[in-house]
């Protein structure tokens, strides 16, 4: 005889459940908090500033930029890492994780250092006399595109892990060609991990900061982005700017959340 019902009664799911309304409310009194100590003033204070529209902008072409080469690059590494297994597969697997775990400072620790080298020195310095990467807006692309990547093909891989190999092989059956078959069969079917990965992507590097203080600096009109304003306004008392930054960064990142969601991601979440 089948149970309908759980064996277990109401007190137990109670009993398991206060942990999660203690978390819950947790979470929702801190953002609360942040939304409540905010005023009209502060808020007209803040969009009057044209050095706070100035890192609104730069925040969203950066994220924006560096999501898209995160796409193009996990889509690839992705496929290669789900379908075969070749010499130094794990190393590879860890090492595309590695921006996962890393604490962030370290990241941008290892970039700095990077660009110290011979061969960083060239690259930042060789082309353009004043630089690329250093205390560049291209810096912020670069170390976004670090982190990034890494979330984006973890994401995208799953999608092909998930995937019956066996599409791909009855399409090439029936007379497809690889390029035909990844184009027509294997990417529309991992389009939801693709979106979930570019979303994911771009809300983790949205917020980025340690490692884009040490190598892109926080120079007004030029580096500044949402992070780091916060971080200067802060540090020169006018701490209702910084929360009226740090809401509008809660809402994008609110909304990215249930972009991904509407897209079926709820499973791709690291």
């Amino acid at each position: 005889m089948q149970h309908k019902k759980p064996l277990y009664g109401k007190s137990f799911d109670v009993f398991l459940a206060v942990p999660l309304v203690i978390y819950l409310l947790l979470i929702a009194g801190l953002t609360l908090a942040v939304f409540l100590a905010i005023t009209p003033k502060s808020i007209l204070q803040a969009f009057e500033d044209r050095a706070i529209w100035d890192s609104i902008s730069l925040s969203l072409i950066t994220t924006t930029i560096s999501t898209f080469f995160s796409v193009c690059v996990a889509i690839p590494a992705g496929y290669i890492l789900s379908r075969h297994r070749f010499p130094g597969h794990s190393i590879a697997d860890t090492l595309v994780d590695l921006p996962i775990v890393l604490p962030p400072l370290v990241m941008g620790l290892c970039v700095l250092l990077f660009f110290n080298t011979s061969v960083g020195l060239w690259l930042d310095r060789g082309i353009v006399e004043e630089g690329l990467f250093i205390y560049q807006p291209l810096g912020i692309v670069l170390v976004q595109f670090i982190v990034g990547c890494a979330f984006a093909v973890r994401v995208i891989k799953s999608g092909f892990d998930s995937m019956d190999p066996n599409f791909e092989d009855m399409a090439m059956t029936l007379g497809a060609n690889r390029w035909q078959t990844f184009y027509k069969v294997t990417l529309p079917n991992a389009a939801p991990s693709i979106m979930a990965g570019a979303v994911i992507s771009w809300a983790r590097i949205f917020g980025l900061f340690g490692p884009i203080l040490l190598v892109a600096g926080t120079m007004r009109g030029r580096t500044e982005i949402m992070p780091t304003t916060i971080f200067l306004e802060v540090s020169i008392g006018r701490i209702e700017v910084a929360l009226v930054i740090g809401a509008l960064m809660i809402l994008m990142s609110m909304a990215m959340l249930i972009v991904l969601k509407r897209l079926g991601g709820k499973g791709y979440l690291l």
